[in-house]
């Protein structure tokens, strides 16, 4: 039975996950208010206030780069004592406000008057000290390559800034950016409207378009306020279009919507033309039938994603694809920093769970796993994937889309681990364990048997890549692997204690297993083969990969340390037993 004092939610927990709640309002409200696109001015004293409430924190404020004059301007503060600290315009090679601008990264301190890791500007220190503050966080509002400004908030008494005051902190950063950008977009537009309007006889006709394009804007907004990701983002793009959209992730292999169908090549050679063109580029395939790209996004050089749409656009379209592929990649930008965030904790939980502590796994890493549906005492596999890198990403992709980031997952030492509840395995199994399943980057998939308790969990990982480590070598023709495709004693070995099969290896096999070890040699190895080969010489050698005298050489060698007879009757099949046996369990 469980012992429910380790799965009740500690108090930090809770109130973890009171924060995330508080936060995904937020995040919905202000999603809200930016696709009404209200002033900006209230909608950034908003997300201030919100964000000075989700931290706790005394005081918050937001200002804006001014490049021109080398500061930063306050432009939104909630929490002040006085007006001080709200009018003083921050010298951008000072304080901790400069280190963020310059770096883009987030910085705090608990000791901002005492901190002298950073310039200090003295206009700014009084205004510190007027206001009692102590510790300040910092975080750069970034959009479109630049740094925009920062949001700040700050503590009148000693506080050290964990990973979540962070990871809220840059959310709402996150939204700022884009705020800003819209309106400053919004203002833009409106303002080059207003220029053609007087310029042109044609002014209601133009004044139309921008109007769509504002609520193409809104629509997109509005779609990803509500939560559907990706899916919403794309029907948004396809009713405000009037046609059928498909948006490809080009990190991966796979586009991204329901058929996951690979982009042909017609189809990417066009991504990079519109990437070095910066506009939609229309192209035919092999069939005759015509289609538009547009690039969503670069990244080192490489396209990040795209929009695609069938048939050619008029000019006015045009544009309308442009906002489209710049709202995909802006989610696919922070998608993307999000999952890498969710993948180191994952490999962490996943490491403390194969090499736990001493008294195994910490109360808090009980309740993470409990959170992907791994517990103790109910079913759970261990799965190990091994491949080439592009086989492991179509794989993890693959969990992606299957199972979000429901399933605990990692790379290991080159690997792909999971931990996977036995729901989540039988769908894994239904697709890989499937005869003729295909086996791209010659991709091995090894698991466990079900396991029900977590302490066992080092100990059936090891097994697990043994038995991957054993069908390599004997060329298995599955992708899925486990000891129970190696027949009976596969069958048998899963029922047993793994330690007194490996001593009774190490009882039967030693002289073999010493000699390899003193001289670096496959006597082991050569005698598995020889059994498996049904005595052939001839047969052994193309098994290995040498010739027959050098197998004949090693076959003297093992009958001088086994004796005569060791490949016949009763004991050669029970050498034979043991060396497949140690071929996926090991010896001691």
């Amino acid at each position: 039975m469980r012992d429910r004092k380790l799965v009740e939610k500690s108090p930090s927990s809770i109130q973890r996950e009171r924060r995330q709640r508080a936060l995904m309002r937020a995040v919905s409200d202000f999603a809200r208010t930016l696709a009404s696109l209200g002033d900006s001015a209230d909608v950034l004293q908003q997300l201030t206030a919100r964000l000075r409430s989700l931290l706790d924190a005394d005081i918050a404020a937001m200002g804006l780069v001014d490049e021109d004059a080398g500061i930063a301007r306050p432009i939104a503060s909630d929490g002040m004592f006085t007006d001080t600290l709200h009018r003083v315009s921050i010298p951008l090679e000072t304080g901790i406000t400069g280190r963020a601008i310059a770096t883009g990264d987030p910085t705090h301190t608990s000791d901002y008057l005492g901190d002298t890791s950073f310039a200090h500007d003295p206009a700014t220190d009084a205004a510190v000290a007027d206001e009692e503050v102590q510790a300040m966080l910092t975080m750069p509002l970034r959009a479109e390559q630049r740094i925009l400004g920062v949001l700040v908030v700050g503590h009148r008494h000693w506080h050290r800034y964990e990973s979540d005051d962070v990871q809220v902190a840059q959310t709402l950063a996150d939204l700022a950016a884009v705020a800003i950008v819209t309106q400053e977009r919004t203002a833009r537009e409106r303002a080059a409207a207003e220029q053609l309007r007087e310029q042109l006889g044609d002014a209601e006709a133009l004044l139309a378009q921008q109007r769509r394009i504002v609520q193409v804007d809104e629509a997109l907004i509005e779609a990803l306020a509500a939560g559907g990701g990706l899916a919403a983002l794309r029907e948004g793009m396809s009713r405000e279009l009037g046609r059928d959209v498909r948006l490809a992730d080009l990190t991966v292999r796979f586009a991204l919507d329901d058929s996951l169908t690979e982009m042909i090549d017609s189809e990417r050679a066009l991504v990079t033309l519109s990437a070095q063109q910066g506009k939609p580029v229309t192209g035919r395939r092999d069939d005759g039938s015509r289609f538009t790209v547009m690039t969503a996004g670069v990244k080192s050089g490489a396209p990040i994603a795209s929009v695609l749409v069938e048939g050619e656009v008029e000019p006015q379209e045009a544009e309308l694809l442009r906002r489209s592929a710049r709202m995909l990649d802006t989610f696919l930008r922070a998608h993307h920093r999000e999952l890498g965030d969710l993948t180191r904790r994952r490999h962490d939980l996943i490491l403390e769970l194969l090499s736990p502590p001493p008294g195994g796994p910490t109360p808090t890493a009980l309740l993470r796993l409990d959170e992907f549906g791994v517990r103790e005492g109910e079913p759970f596999r261990i799965v190990v994937a091994d491949g080439s890198s592009t086989s492991l990403d179509d794989l993890e992709h693959r969990f992606e889309v299957d199972f979000g980031s429901t399933l605990l997952r990692a790379r290991i030492d080159e690997r792909l681990v999971a931990i996977a509840p036995e729901r989540a395995f039988a769908a894994i199994e239904s697709e890989l364990g499937a005869p003729g399943a295909r086996r791209r980057g010659a991709l091995l998939v090894g698991h466990s048997p079900t396991l029900h308790m977590l302490n066992i969990a080092p100990e059936e990982y090891d097994l697990v890549l043994r038995v991957v480590e054993a069908a390599r070598r004997s060329g298995h023709d599955r992708i899925l692997v486990s000891l129970e495709s190696y027949g009976a004693l596969g069958a048998f070995l899963t029922r047993v204690t793994i330690e007194p099969t490996k001593l009774a290896i190490e009882q039967i096999l030693g002289p073999l297993l010493d000699y390899d070890r003193q001289h670096g040699t496959a006597l082991v190895n050569t005698a598995a083969a020889y059994l498996d080969a049904a005595h052939s010489v001839a047969d052994t050698a193309k098994q290995l990969h040498v010739h027959e005298n050098t197998v004949r050489q090693r076959l003297d060698r093992i009958t001088k340390l086994l004796g005569p007879g060791w490949a016949g009757g009763r004991r050669g099949l029970d050498i034979h037993v043991m060396l497949a046996a140690h071929r996926l369990v090991g010896s001691s």
